[in-house]
């Protein structure tokens, strides 16, 4: 994250005449180690450190509390601000070791090192503009989502988002403490009052923004993470004023509660998505000012190796993703904690080089404000040009290429041709639904008289799966033809509201697919088998209506509705086609990606979603089944492989080509051919 000092006293030599305002603390360096420590943690996976990205807050705070301490510094001085030279010292602060980072993670781009990440290009350049927050969000992306790779397939610049918002704030609130300052002497109320009504006000604009915009925009938009940063500032300023005394107490209380949200917090659910984070903040706040007084922990942060990391804190946290996006498992051979270890280390190496290299010697110069802006902007084109040349999106990394899927696509408006058997006095009777024992050999697949129509249908689950069956049907064109109609976050369940979905349009594009694209699909493709796979979602918490609040599968009215629209949607596909449903039972969520609890990785919910499933088969046993994809991953050994499934839930299309040809596939083939006898 930005880091202001070296601690200050560095910043404030840039600034002169106003060297020596502030005494550099190593301290407050130490307090740099823990956040960008906590952060490592959260990204590497570790399950204990749920709530690592608290370590981002408590870096707004600190940013806070210095830059704000400099203003303070400069005004008490002078009666004034200047804010070009501000602008200077943070360009030559933040501005190499970004452009090297940005630069580098464009080269790789274009040697497409970021297989599985999307959009690069768009975040390289919302990265550069400093508006990678927003452009996140208006694309509608959730940071669960977002973060729900742990550390397997992100996009190496996902955390630019908090960087982004550290930089608009550096870029109004010189101005703005500039004018609240003059405001507050010319009416006779002290600086210390006015900063404080402006923290509370935007720390209650981030409950209200995530109650009518959403979790992701209490997570991501600048305004509702803008109460943390200014309560840094506010610290600073009663410091100043002399209107507050810091005691031992202090330091103690604030670094246990820092650390307990590191391991308390969930990630994917709790105060930071709800706009909780301004009171949270109070624990960083407090930190700050019990380290203005000599005690334990003011010395402990003191300790060289934590002084000497948060020095590097900056570079730390801005290489360590695109390190640890491109240090895979598969591509190292590591797991767990040696993988951990190897890319923190690589991160500190680079860290440490950029620093030396790049960011000191640039922040040391002697340039001219106008020297600075003209480096600053031609270093700023440069990375657009390299940026523009990165090329656009491909899709997820599960996907095949169009020849592919055009060479296995069922025909539109496929004859209704039957799905005839051409038996032989050799052939063996095909087995049924219930003979399919996990891990046993396949049977040999009976002639018939065309390839099966296989339409596969559901969420991103069912996409990647299915891409391995496209794969596999244009390897074997005689045998089966398979289209796709898939949306992400796409479930059987019908209406209400899944609350997590904030601005994410899962629900209206679902809509589309279930109540336009599928009808339309069966009577132009006449499938003989139509695939139903779905992960998670419908065991989503659900919202009908105001007066039965927050359902799960545990309450009897989900399970009421659950049931009536799994029976719908069967009863729809066989009697307006000659289709065999075919539910999948999905594999477990890895837990190397699933290290918190959440209402995705509830088995009980997933049991009583596969129930219905079987009873709605059982209902109708000529016309659906169940497969049982996941005691097969299992007895084969690949439920936990992380090369098949990277984020710990969707197939690599390696791994599901070979899902397809070994087991899916051919089990696809026997269903259709069940129904056709």
């Amino acid at each position: 994250m930005t880091d202001v000092n070296q601690g200050a006293a560095n910043d404030v030599a840039d600034a002169a005449p106003y060297r020596a305002r502030i005494v550099y603390q190593p301290a407050l360096d130490g307090v740099r180690a823990i956040a960008v420590t906590m952060v490592l943690l959260f990204h590497g996976g570790v399950s204990w450190m749920n709530g690592g990205y608290f370590g981002v807050s408590v870096f707004f705070t600190l940013s806070g509390f210095l830059i704000t301490s400099l203003l303070c510094s400069e005004f008490s001085s002078t009666q004034r601000v200047s804010p070009g030279a501000f602008y200077v010292r943070r360009a030559k602060r933040l501005l190499p070791a970004s452009v090297v980072c940005l630069s580098a993670v464009s080269i790789m781009a274009s040697a497409n090192a970021w297989t599985a990440a999307n959009h690069v290009r768009r975040d390289l350049l919302g990265s550069l503009g400093q508006v990678a927050n927003w452009v996140r969000l208006l694309a509608g992306e959730s940071y669960v989502d977002a973060q729900s790779a742990s550390a397997g397939f992100q996009s190496p610049l996902d955390h630019y988002w908090s960087l982004a918002i550290e930089e608009q704030f550096y870029w109004i609130w010189p101005l703005a403490f500039w004018g609240l300052a003059r405001w507050a002497r010319r009416r006779g109320v002290s600086l210390t009052s006015v900063v404080c009504v402006c923290t509370a006000v935007f720390a209650a604009c981030a409950p209200v923004i995530a109650a009518v915009w959403g979790s992701d925009a209490a997570y991501w938009a600048t305004p509702a993470r803008a109460g943390e940063i200014l309560l840094g500032a506010l610290v600073a300023v009663l410091l100043s004023e002399g209107r507050v005394r810091a005691t031992r107490w202090m330091a103690p209380l604030g670094l246990a509660l820092v650390l307990a949200f590191g391991f308390a917090l969930p990630a994917a659910s709790g105060p930071a998505y709800s706009g909780g984070f301004p009171v949270l903040a109070l624990a960083s706040a407090l930190l700050l000012l019990g380290l203005q007084c000599e005690g334990f922990v003011r010395s402990l942060l003191s300790w060289r190796p934590f002084v000497s990391l948060g020095r590097i804190s900056y570079g730390v946290y801005l290489y360590h993703l695109p390190v640890f996006v491109f240090m895979t498992s598969q591509r190292t051979g590591l797991n767990g904690w040696v993988l951990l270890a190897a890319r923190c280390a690589v991160t500190l190496a680079i860290a440490i080089v950029s620093y030396q290299v790049f960011e000191q010697p640039i922040r040391r110069a002697t340039w001219a404000g106008m020297r600075t802006a003209a480096t600053a902007a031609t270093a700023t084109v440069a990375v657009a040009l390299l940026a523009a040349a990165v090329p656009a999106a491909a899709g997820s990394y599960w996907g095949v290429s169009a020849a592919t899927r055009s060479v296995a696509a069922i025909p539109v408006d496929a004859p209704s041709t039957p799905l005839v058997v051409q038996r032989t006095t050799t052939d063996t009777q095909v087995p049924s639904a219930d003979s399919n024992p996990a891990g046993s050999t396949v049977p040999a697949l009976p002639k018939l008289s065309r390839p099966v129509r296989i339409l596969v249908v559901g969420d991103s689950i069912a996409e990647a799966t299915g891409h391995g069956l496209v794969a596999w049907a244009a390897a074997n064109p005689t045998i089966a033809q398979v289209s796709l109609a898939v949306s992400p976050g796409c479930g059987f369940v019908r209406g209400g509201t899944v609350v997590t979905d904030g601005k994410v349009p899962f629900k209206k594009d679902c809509d589309e697919l279930l109540d336009q694209a599928l009808p339309k699909d069966l009577a132009e493709l006449h499938p003989d088998v139509v695939v139903m796979l779905v992960w998670a979602r419908d065991q989503a918490p659900r919202r009908w209506s105001k007066s039965e609040g927050e359902l799960t599968p545990h309450d009897d009215a989900f399970l009421m509705r659950l049931t009536h629209d799994y029976e719908a949607i069967a009863d729809e596909i066989v009697t307006t086609s000659d289709a065999r449903v075919v539910w999948i039972r999905p594999p477990k969520g890895d837990s190397w990606w699933l290290n918190l609890d959440s209402p995705f990785s509830d088995e009980s919910a997933h049991e009583i979603v596969e129930g219905v499933m079987h009873r709605v088969a059982e209902a109708n046993p000529r016309r659906v089944e169940v497969l049982d994809l996941r005691t097969w991953m299992e007895s084969d050994g690949i439920a936990l492989d992380h090369a098949a499934r990277p984020d710990g839930l969707h197939f690599t299309i390696e791994a599901a080509t070979d899902v397809a040809t070994r087991w899916l596939g051919p089990q696809l083939v026997l269903a259709a051919t069940r129904f056709s006898e």
